[in-house]
């Protein structure tokens, strides 16, 4: 029986937690608050994300992140991709040459414009750095329903390794040593599940919706070529498999939150009433901050900027994307 540790107890945390104990792993997830801590270790369920799953003896959980460094080698980071950079801070005292750290976060950080491997390398240049994403969403994942994920990691054998160790009858990794795809893959496609919630909400039909979710696979792809991914990465789950998933599923806390939008015909009220984590607002600003630099066109990340920031009318962002200039198929 393998190790593994998990920083975050939300809800993607507790999934991969069980998806890990499942597969055969004692599993030791930090979390800073001791009553989740209590939960987990007496009661065996995290009474505050997943109340209604047991949880198995295989998971416990521990207020002290130095525990989980010395529990395991191999540490799934679940926290918010805006978090993250403040997780690593925390971590690196404990982080030793052999640690593989595994970003579970989809996002880009604000400010920098910098993609969370990046992040990594710059707080934690000891660790092995090794990338988790995919279509799924927590709780399903969390019932066992099936669900297939990406592992990215540059340096060989790791991807492999870390899919022995994660892999079960209803949780099927594939590998790849492309980091950058996995990435902004699951960055971008949370801006363009905003979008189409706001072509849903909209009542823009369905052709509409269609239309955005391939032009928007046209702009994570051009981003992430620019950066040095791959075309068939993007291709699979990590990319179209997450897009898909995330942009036509009410679900998807990104397209719910665009649906808003869409019916109330502005961002403001949305945006002000919001209580949730929706990745894809931070990140719109991260995203057209790094296609910026790279001189790369992203119209409709461009658009959906200015209808969450500038008050922009979705009236005119829609007739903004119509009235482009016409161009050939293709990436």
């Amino acid at each position: 029986m393998k190790k593994i540790g998990v920083i975050g107890t939300g809800i993607f945390g507790t999934a991969l937690a069980l998806t890990a104990a499942r597969a055969g792993n004692e599993v030791l997830c930090w979390d800073r608050k001791q009553e989740v801590v209590d939960s987990v270790n007496q009661k065996h369920i995290n009474k505050k994300c997943l109340p209604n799953i047991p949880l198995p003896d295989a998971i416990k959980a521990t207020p002290d992140i130095s525990e989980i460094f010395a529990f395991s080698d191999t540490v799934l980071l679940t926290t918010s991709a805006q978090a993250t950079r403040s997780a690593l801070q925390l971590m690196k005292p404990f982080i030793k040459k052999d640690t593989i750290i595994v970003l579970c976060a989809k996002g880009i950080e604000v400010g920098t414009g910098k993609m969370l491997s990046e992040v990594a390398e710059e707080e934690v240049p000891q660790a092995t750095i090794a990338i988790l994403s995919g279509p799924g969403f927590a709780v399903d994942i969390a019932r066992q329903k099936l669900a297939s994920v990406t592992i990215a990691c540059a340096k060989e054998g790791i991807a492999a390794g870390l899919t022995n160790m994660l892999a079960t009858p209803y949780f099927r990794p594939y590998i790849t040593a492309d980091m950058i795809s996995p990435q902004i893959g699951g960055s971008v496609k949370n801006v363009i599940a905003i979008a189409s919630g706001i072509v849903e909400g909209a009542g823009l039909g369905d052709g509409a919706r269609a239309a955005l979710i391939t032009r928007g696979l046209n702009e994570m792809t051009r981003l992430s070529k620019a950066l040095g991914g791959t075309l068939s990465t993007m291709m699979g789950m990590c990319g179209l498999g997450d897009l898909v998933l995330t942009a036509s599923c009410s679900q998807s806390r990104n397209f719910s939150f665009g649906y808003e939008i869409g019916v109330c015909g502005g961002a403001r009220k949305p945006i002000e009433e919001n209580t949730r984590t929706v990745e894809g607002l931070p990140t719109a600003k991260a995203v057209i901050k790094r296609a910026h630099e790279l001189g790369i066109e992203m119209p409709i990340c461009e658009m959906i900027n200015k209808v969450l920031f500038s008050n922009l009318s979705i009236k005119t962002a829609m007739e903004g994307l119509m009235n482009r200039p016409y161009k050939e198929e293709g990436f």
